[in-house]
């Protein structure tokens, strides 16, 4: 009798525990995207803060080629745009499930996906 009784107060406790147990629900960052994305001025930046560093996307560096002047023929020349299918841009895929995407912000991600929805313009 004495065991059936810790039993019960065991699956009591273990009842109540998981009751009382609250999950958050993680809502990501609302991204506000301008209607018009500028390559220089809205892209470069994200290149000129998170890509283009000694070693890393540079003139002598890791392709593309991520530099102010070289960027946008890098990126063209050698296929990492997709304006067809954006979403499937070589570029676009790096920084969101590829090798890159810990250096982007949901933010840059978002910047760069409607840059290439817009036609990839060298604006």
């Amino acid at each position: 009798m004495k065991g059936l009784i810790h039993c019960m107060l065991i699956a009591i406790a273990i009842s109540g525990a998981l009751v009382s147990c609250t999950y958050e629900e993680l809502i990501p960052p609302k991204v506000e995207v301008p209607d018009s994305v500028k390559f220089s001025a809205n892209i470069i930046p994200i290149f000129n803060t998170s890509c283009n560093s000694v070693g890393c996307h540079s003139k002598s560096g890791i392709p593309p080629d991520l530099t102010e002047a070289n960027a946008y023929n890098s990126l063209i020349f050698f296929g990492y745009v997709d304006t067809d299918v954006p979403e499937s841009s070589i570029l676009y895929e790096k920084i969101t499930t590829g090798s890159m995407k810990d250096n982007a912000t949901d933010q840059d991600r978002a910047l760069i996906l409607e840059w290439i929805k817009q036609g990839a313009l060298d604006n």
